[in-house]
C-alpha cells in the first residue's frame, strides 16, 4: 500500500448560490467563479432545496428574502436532512431577528449587501481550508482502515500457515507415540508366530492351543487398531458442535498417552471432583488438553527421576467448570510465563511457538473461557475456567 502522503486529496469545491434578483445573481456568479470550481444556481428557497438534493454542494450562499421559500426556511429544510453544509447568508437587512435565526441554524457568516469582495473571499478561504482539513482527515481515516484490514488479512494468512505447520509438528509427535505403543504388541505377535512354528514342529497342534493363539493374536491386533483409530480421531476435521463430558475426553487422552509416558517414567493422574460438560467442537478441546499435557511431558526432559507426575484435576465451583493441569517438573521461569501464550514464542529446539497460542485462542474464543499459567510449589500449573451458564 502507498504511504498516506501519496494519496490525492479532492480539492474540488462546489457552491449552491440562491438569489432571486437576476442582475445580482449574474454578477455574483462571475465573482464566485474566481474562488470555486463549480456553481449551482437557484432563484428561490424551494428551488434551492431541490438543487441541494441533486448536487450536494460543499458550500451554500443564499439571500434571505425570496419568493415561495425564504433563505432561512431553505436552510432549515436542509438541516432537517442531517447535512451540516457551511452556509453564508447575504442580506440587505440588518434586523437582529434574522441574524439570531441564522446563528441558531448554524450559519457560518452573515454578509450585508452590497457584499464586500474582500470579506467574501476571506470567508470562502476559511471555509475551504476547513473543508480540506476535513477531507484530509477522512482520507487518513480511510487509509488507516485499509491498513488495518490489510494487516488483519496478512495475520490471518500467517496464522493459517502456522497452524498447518503446527499440525505437522503435532502429527510427528503423535506418530512417535504410536510407533512406541506398537512396538510391544508387534514384538508379542512376533513371539506368538515363532511359538506357533515351534509348536507345530515338535508336536501336534491342539484345539486349545489354536484357540488361545487366536485370542491372544486378536487382542493385540485390536489394540493396534484402536491405537490408530484414536490417532485418527485426534486429527479428524470436525465441523459439528456437540456437548461432551470433560472427564471422558481427558481419560481418552490419558489412555492414549499412558504407555508412551510410562516408558519415560511419567505418570498421568486424573482427579475427578465434579464432572461437567462443554458444548463445541470436541476435537478442538482434545487439542487443548493434549497440548498442555505434552508441554508438561517436555518439562521433564533431562530430569532423571522416578516420581514424575502430571495431574489433571476436574471440578466445579459455583457456576464455573475448572480444569487444573500441573506437573512436578520444577516450574517455569518468570520471563517465559510472561510470554508463554504469545504467537511464535518458544523455548523448545525446533518448536514453532504456536501450540499454547492456539490453546489460548481455542479456550477463549471457541469455548468462551479463560486460561492462566502459573507456578505451584512443585511445578507449572495451567488453570482453565469456563462459565457453565454460557453453555
Amino acid at each position: 500500500m502507498k504511504p498516506f502522503n501519496h494519496f490525492n486529496i479532492d480539492k474540488h469545491i462546489s457552491v449552491l448560490y440562491v438569489e432571486d434578483q437576476v442582475d445580482i445573481q449574474e454578477e455574483f456568479v462571475d465573482i464566485l467563479s474566481l474562488y470555486v470550481d463549480e456553481i449551482h444556481v437557484a432563484s428561490n428557497g424551494k428551488e434551492g432545496v431541490q438543487k441541494f438534493q441533486n448536487t450536494f454542494p460543499d458550500i451554500i450562499i443564499t439571500d434571505i428574502q425570496m419568493p415561495e421559500m425564504t433563505g432561512l426556511e431553505m436552510i432549515e429544510k436542509i438541516r432537517e436532512t442531517g447535512h451540516e453544509t457551511p452556509v453564508i447568508v447575504t442580506s440587505a437587512y440588518e434586523d437582529s431577528k434574522y441574524l439570531l435565526e441564522a446563528i441558531n441554524m448554524g450559519v457560518e457568516h452573515y454578509l450585508l449587501k452590497p457584499v464586500m469582495l474582500n470579506k467574501l473571499e476571506d470567508h470562502l478561504e476559511r471555509i475551504k481550508k476547513r473543508l480540506m482539513q476535513k477531507r484530509e482527515l477522512e482520507a487518513y481515516q480511510l487509509y488507516l482502515e485499509e491498513r488495518v484490514e490489510e494487516e488483519v488479512a496478512l495475520r490471518e494468512v500467517k496464522e493459517a500457515l502456522l497452524i498447518e505447520q503446527n499440525k505437522s509438528y503435532e502429527i510427528g509427535q503423535m506418530v512417535g507415540i504410536i510407533a512406541h505403543q506398537w512396538k510391544q504388541p508387534l514384538h508379542y505377535l512376533n513371539l506368538l508366530i515363532e511359538d506357533l512354528g515351534m509348536e507345530y514342529e515338535y508336536q501336534p497342534l491342539s484345539k486349545e492351543y489354536i484357540q488361545d493363539f487366536i485370542q491372544k493374536g486378536t487382542d493385540k491386533v485390536k489394540f493396534l487398531s484402536e491405537t490408530m483409530d484414536n490417532f485418527l480421531n485426534f486429527y479428524r476435521s470436525e465441523a459439528n458442535t456437540q456437548t461432551f463430558s470433560i472427564s471422558k475426553v481427558t481419560k481418552e487422552i490419558a489412555m492414549f498417552l499412558d504407555m508412551s509416558f510410562k516408558s519415560s517414567g511419567i505418570t498421568i493422574e486424573i482427579k475427578l471432583k465434579d464432572d461437567f460438560s462443554l458444548h463445541g467442537i470436541k476435537n478442538e478441546f482434545q487439542q487443548v488438553i493434549l497440548n498442555i499435557i505434552n508441554n508438561a511431558k517436555e518439562a521433564f526432559d533431562g530430569q532423571k527421576r522416578s516420581d514424575a507426575l502430571i495431574t489433571v484435576e476436574i471440578g466445579t465451583e459455583g457456576n464455573e467448570g475448572l480444569i487444573m493441569i500441573q506437573d512436578n517438573a520444577g516450574g517455569i521461569s518468570d520471563e517465559i510465563l510472561e510470554n508463554i501464550f504469545e504467537l511464535e514464542y518458544t523455548t523448545k529446539q525446533g518448536g514453532n511457538g504456536l501450540g499454547l497460542y492456539l490453546v489460548k485462542k481455542i479456550v477463549t474464543q471457541r469455548f468462551k473461557g479463560s486460561i492462566e499459567a502459573s507456578n505451584s510449589d512443585l511445578g507449572a500449573r495451567f488453570t482453565l475456567i469456563f462459565d457453565l451458564n454460557k453453555e
